[in-house]
């Protein structure tokens, strides 16, 4: 599998030396697992329940813990690519609103360790 490389900082097409940079294998897993777990519910017009229903599930008063980490370890388990998640944990900082999450997965035979914060 190829796909445009985006540059991890600023979420934008990686373009080096004028040239659109590419990624495959593994590393087009992670881009599209960090692209699938940053997709907020309804944010593509053409489909609404497209993403994670983060301001319904996530971002409220008291989270369910349990529903929280459902949604995600299914986003990471539907992954093409991913045959299992190894290790998972996530984190609501409910101060400053971001939810931390950490995770193991294999993909192509290989190891895929990533964090996150969302948004």
């Amino acid at each position: 599998m190829i796909d445009l490389a985006l540059d991890p900082k600023t979420n934008d097409l990686l373009i080096i030396d004028f040239d659109a940079q590419l990624v495959s294998n593994v590393d087009q897993i992670a881009q599209n697992l960090a692209i699938r777990l940053r997709f907020f519910q309804g944010e593509w017009y053409l489909n609404i329940f497209a993403g994670i229903p983060y301001y319904q599930y996530f971002f409220i008063k008291n989270p369910n813990q349990i529903q929280v980490e459902t949604f995600l370890t299914n986003e990471i388990a539907n992954t093409r690519g991913v045959t299992e998640i190894t290790e998972f944990s996530s984190n609501f900082d409910g101060a400053s609103r971001k939810f931390n999450v950490d995770f193991s997965c294999i993909a192509l035979d290989e190891n895929v360790q990533m964090e996150l914060q969302i948004p």
